[in-house]
């Protein structure tokens, strides 16, 4: 394993007097150490060791070095160089042996990470082998909050405030932990380098990084910092500890919530409208472990218009991913668009959206849904279904937070019918003609005929439900009919009518 001068350094604080760093902490490159002799090639990837009987009165002229002096140098040696400055008191050969320790140590580190990985173990395998390294808690959540592991030598010697989250007996985390983690507004942004992150923002200092795998959030890494203080060496063993994982989850998809690319792809051209093969569908589904024949329900949802960000949703997926069971996520054109499998959860549609309903509320997410359906193949017809409900919805009802796409149909079909057309205009003649004779006489004629018609036509319900006798029913409903000029035997008439009327009392 490489090694850099500020691994090095943290290492041999009690022997180092002072430090000088060009290049930053995650650039690793020296493989050994070695002793200096004038006059020899000199090559940057080795850690040279320049005793007191050494005299470097100018800088070398080879690139950026790496020297371990034990004696002060001349500025203008130490200022071209990495550079530490070891207590004249330490023997060389004691320091070259300490090195070489030095190097084996994190070797054997990696080499275990590297075992790991091929051993297809568990993620708390790799929090376990990196304990003896960080000497600190180590937290590993992926973008699910699956296999969310707490790695702790021995909880007795660390003071963990009282509001620190309790693991239980398998090392993993609380959900609700989980959830307050991720909804920091810091840690919203995304950490391809480490970040080190305050007190005042999490219980504990820390650091932390994010797994990415082909552009996508897989999960995020967490050093506490509670027992030793954290420096630029220990975000130097970050970046190495979360590409060993990246390298195993790339791997082990499953592990990840099978947010493989295979998936995503496949869920894009389906949403597309692109003919996906059969097999190609099946392939993907098992890697969630789902036939094409299962139960499912589409959720799609926009952010606020006030805000975009792809981040933000991508987070909120997490958020609902974390709290409902089955389902899978993509981020589709400023959308997210959720598929729920009702046979493999269990649950019907309405318990999981009184599941949801709290995170939408929370987040002033507005979302369309889907009737069930059984076939997999159809998925764009149904995405169409939330999308259709989403936009009829958010006009229809603003104050709603999910929308069924069966009670926004009908009106989604009459305004496909007139679009940009005068409601009117499609409107039978004798209907239009009895609406003017209601604006005339106003007698109610058009409220009598709706509600004939909703009534079946039954004379007794109809009059009941508007208070009415039924002798005067029968009277206005002749002169009803004398005004429209049409008979209402047929049931395409009736149809008609019905629908002109729901046009008209509910315009696009």
């Amino acid at each position: 394993m490489e090694l850099n001068l500020q691994i090095i350094a943290s290492d041999m604080k009690d022997i180092c007097l002072k430090s000088h760093f060009l290049t930053s902490y995650d650039i690793r490159n020296l493989r050994y150490p070695c002793f200096y002799q004038e006059g020899r090639p000199l090559d940057p990837t080795v850690l040279y060791l320049v005793t007191q009987k050494q005299n470097m009165k100018k800088p070398p002229e080879t690139g950026i070095l790496s020297f371990l002096f034990l004696q002060q140098p001349p500025d203008i040696v130490c200022s071209s160089c990495n550079c530490l400055i070891i207590h004249p008191n330490v023997p060389p050969e004691e320091l070259l042996v300490r090195l070489q320790e030095l190097f084996a140590y994190y070797q054997q580190w990696e080499n275990q990470l590297y075992l790991a990985s091929m051993k297809q173990c568990s993620l708390s395998e790799f929090g376990k082998l990196s304990l003896k390294i960080f000497d600190n808690p180590i937290q590993f959540y992926n973008q699910k909050t699956l296999n969310c592991v707490f790695a702790v030598a021995d909880s007795s010697r660390y003071n963990l405030p009282d509001s620190f989250p309790s693991v239980d007996e398998n090392g993993y985390m609380s959900m609700e932990h989980l959830l307050n983690l991720k909804l920091e507004n810091v840690l919203d942004t995304l950490a391809v380098r480490p970040m080190y992150i305050k007190r005042d923002t999490l219980t504990l200092p820390a650091i932390m990084q994010d797994i990415i795998i082909q552009h996508s959030h897989i999960g995020r890494i967490i050093v506490l910092e509670v027992h030793k203080p954290l420096d630029e060496r220990d975000m130097a063993l970050v970046m190495v500890l979360t590409e060993h994982i990246r390298q195993f989850l790339l791997h082990n998809p499953a592990l990840y919530g099978a947010h493989s690319r295979y998936i995503d792809r496949t869920l894009s051209r389906l949403i597309c409208g692109e003919h996906v093969k059969d097999a190609t569908i099946v392939s993907a589904l098992q890697f969630l472990e789902w036939e094409p024949q299962h139960e499912y329900f589409c959720l799609t949802a926009k952010l606020p218009e006030y805000d975009h960000s792809r981040n933000s949703l991508h987070m909120l997926a997490v958020t609902i991913s974390s709290i409902t069971k089955s389902n899978c996520f993509l981020i589709h054109e400023d959308s997210l668009i959720f598929l729920f499998n009702l046979t493999v959860s269990g649950l019907t549609r309405d318990e999981h959206l009184k599941t949801l309903l709290p995170v939408l509320r929370d987040n002033l997410l507005k979302a369309g849904i889907s009737t069930p359906f059984n076939d997999f193949k159809q998925l764009y017809n149904y995405y169409k279904q939330a999308s259709i409900a989403l936009q009829t919805g958010v006009q229809s009802d603003p104050s709603f937070w999910y929308f069924r796409f069966e009670n926004y149909a009908l009106k989604y079909m009459a305004a496909k019918i007139y679009q940009d057309m005068e409601p009117t205009v499609l409107c039978p003649e004798g209907l239009v003609q009895l609406i003017k004779y209601d604006r005339k006489k106003d007698n109610h004629y058009v409220h009598i005929l709706k509600t004939y018609l909703e009534c079946n036509m039954n004379i007794s319900e109809t009059a009941k439900r508007l208070y009415m006798h039924r002798n005067t029913l029968l009277y206005k409903l002749e002169r009803i009919k004398e005004i429209l000029g049409v008979t209402l035997e047929k049931h395409e008439t009736r149809l008609l009518l019905m629908l002109a009327l729901y046009i008209l009392e509910n315009p696009a």
